[in-house]
């Protein structure tokens, strides 16, 4: 295993699953969320969800058919899968929306590890407490935003092995996963802002966008140089970042201003 802590942990959750009686033969999860639970879940994670389609997606195509992505919200239940159809056979339990990952629905596993240790884990088929997941090999990483952990990518094989550098992979997954929800929530925060320019401060970004500078604006528009400094600060108030550059892209994204 290479970590200590990560083999105690091992040792402690097998103990948890015998106390609470989880046979290691269980044919599926012993917990899932089904119905009303199971819907209320999946819309209050559906940025997440839409996130994880269009990270995991882009890459998917690229990867050679052994992989399977599997998205949990913050306590473990499965949001969404996404892998190449070939590999869906060899998944011998059902492994449908709403199953809990937690360690006493499935015994220890990678997710119920990384959950337990608030950190990325790499889980050997051998270290999983229950049969179905005894040719697993499995990554689990915290999806974590502003600190506050919002879901559990895992990232698994069967029956393949898994190199080193997938642990790095499922690193940075899951922080493009995080930045890029964390944008989602912004731009939309921005559009229920219904964010409104005057005409002078869009003729001023759109100026700063095709790169004219202050000087040259404030003598286009007719105004003063420190008029101009103003709507650039109210410019970045507006769109909540940190930069006139930033203005300029986030404006963009909006469909705000048009550059052509």
């Amino acid at each position: 295993m290479g970590n200590m802590q990560i083999y105690d942990e091992i040792l402690h959750s097998y103990k948890r699953c015998v106390e609470a009686g989880l046979t290691s033969s269980i044919a599926h999860p012993a917990i899932i969320s089904r119905g009303n639970d199971l819907q209320i879940r999946l819309k209050k994670n559906m940025t997440l969800i839409e996130t994880f389609k269009n990270v995991v997606g882009n890459i998917l195509r690229s990867l050679k058919d052994k992989y399977i992505f599997l998205l949990t919200d913050d306590e473990g239940y499965l949001l969404d899968t996404m892998c190449h159809e070939k590999i869906l056979c060899h998944i011998n339990f059902d492994c449908s929306i709403g199953i809990s990952f937690k360690e006493e629905a499935i015994g220890t596993n990678a997710i119920s590890m990384a959950m337990k240790l608030k950190r990325l884990v790499y889980l050997e088929p051998q270290y999983h407490y229950c049969d179905i997941l005894k040719k697993w090999h499995c990554i689990a990483a915290p999806i974590i935003v502003d600190e506050k952990i919002i879901g559990y990518l895992d990232v698994s094989t069967i029956e393949k092995d898994m190199t080193e550098e997938m642990n790095v992979v499922v690193e940075l997954l899951s922080d493009k996963i995080a930045n890029e929800y964390k944008n989602c929530l912004k731009n939309s925060e921005l559009v229920n802002k219904n964010i409104d320019f005057t005409d002078k401060q869009i003729k001023i970004l759109i100026m700063l966008a095709k790169g004219y500078k202050e000087l040259t604006i404030s003598r286009e528009l007719g105004i003063k140089p420190v008029t101009v400094k103003y709507h650039k600060k109210k410019i970045i108030e507006k769109l909540c970042v940190k930069s006139i550059q930033e203005a300029i892209v986030e404006a963009t994204k909006l469909n705000l201003i048009d550059i052509e």
